[in-house]
């Protein structure tokens, strides 16, 4: 399953994945990444480097991120429940009784998590280039024999018509 765009309204297919918002972008996203003067430090990874080298997608320098409710507070909590950072004023006034932790705790765990998970698809992944390669080949053996056919039809239905042409001479 192809990862769609988080950045936009339209969930077009990603072709990268920032490394400093930690999201899939599509094209015109990346375009907008690459034009913003906010955006500027901000890595686009494209999508087939994100299938290799998985486990560091998330740029390893420290961004400070801000609560998009509570504009001039850092997001320093992740809500477990609801699976998004929060800052300490969204725990209080929307995220009381869920499963909130600090970003620094969970982090890691989470990462892990994500490489635990792509592990398998690395082992597929190599699997289905594999049955790729053997399609193409098929594929092209396929459409070589589609062509020699079609010229032995060709060549059967020429033959059928002078016969059918000398018949005709014989009457």
């Amino acid at each position: 399953k192809e990862p769609k765009c988080e950045k936009c309204k339209l969930k077009s297919t990603a072709t990268g994945f920032c490394r400093e918002c930690g999201k899939f972008v599509c094209d015109k996203c990346t375009e907008i990444h690459q034009s913003w003067e906010e955006y500027t430090n901000h890595q686009i990874v494209a999508i087939q480097d994100v299938q290799a080298d998985a486990a560091n997608l998330i740029s390893p320098k420290k961004k400070v991120l801000y609560c998009p409710k509570h504009k001039d507070n850092v997001l320093k909590v992740y809500c477990e429940t609801c699976n998004e950072l929060i800052c300490t004023d969204c725990t209080i006034q929307l995220h009381q009784g869920h499963h909130c932790d600090v970003i620094s705790d969970t982090f890691p765990k989470h990462k892990q998590e994500i490489i635990n998970q792509l592990e398998p698809v690395k082992h597929h992944l190599a699997a289905v280039n594999q049955a790729l390669h053997i399609f193409d080949a098929r594929s092209r053996e396929i459409q070589d024999q589609k062509a020699a056919v079609q010229e032995e039809i060709h060549m059967k239905i020429d033959q059928l018509h002078q016969v059918l042409e000398q018949r005709r001479t014989e009457l």
